[in-house]
């Protein structure tokens, strides 16, 4: 008796880590989808408003609206995205003026120590630093999979969309 509740303890315990790492899976791949469309709405409210919305907020608002509503972090369970300022990812967009400098210095956007980073939104990325299941890009932390609009980086086909990561089997 005691032997078949060892083995059955054994196969809970199986069955309890294969559920959890599907449902860890299925986290990571809404939180693509999510920052996929965070990146949609904001190349949909530059195109309709000639610029980069200044909070997600204002992307929820907008009039045309671009996003139903800031969506949930599935990681975090919350809606703690933290947002990706022109210039931090060093884009270069034309007719704006703000492109990766030649010297180190501050960039618009660029979080300084001591200061909050501010300026027009271009992506997002999770608050959790947790690590990740997949590897998008080479990364294995869910704050470096980075979601955000480049224009100069658009690809074929409806969107004009060219997300940061791309998820690798």
């Amino acid at each position: 008796m005691m032997v078949v509740m060892a083995i059955m303890a054994i196969f809970l315990t199986i069955a309890v880590q294969t559920v959890s790492f599907q449902q860890r899976r299925e986290k990571e791949e809404e939180l693509i989808f999510r920052g996929n469309q965070a990146v949609e709405a904001i190349r949909l409210f530059r195109a309709r408003n000639g610029r980069f919305p200044l909070t997600l907020v204002e992307l929820a608002n907008a009039k045309p609206r671009v996003l139903r509503k800031v969506w949930a972090d599935p990681i975090t369970g919350k809606t703690d995205w933290v947002p990706i300022f022109l210039g931090q990812e060093g884009v270069a967009v034309p007719g704006i003026g703000i492109a990766p400098p030649a010297t180190p210095r501050p960039m618009l956007g660029v979080r300084q120590p001591g200061s909050g980073a501010r300026g027009p939104i271009i992506g997002v990325h999770s608050a959790s630093c947790e690590g990740s299941i997949k590897v998008v890009d080479g990364r294995t932390q869910y704050c470096d999979w980075k979601f955000f609009y480049d224009p100069n980086r658009q690809r074929a086909g409806p969107g004009g969309v060219a997300p940061v990561p791309t998820p690798h089997p």
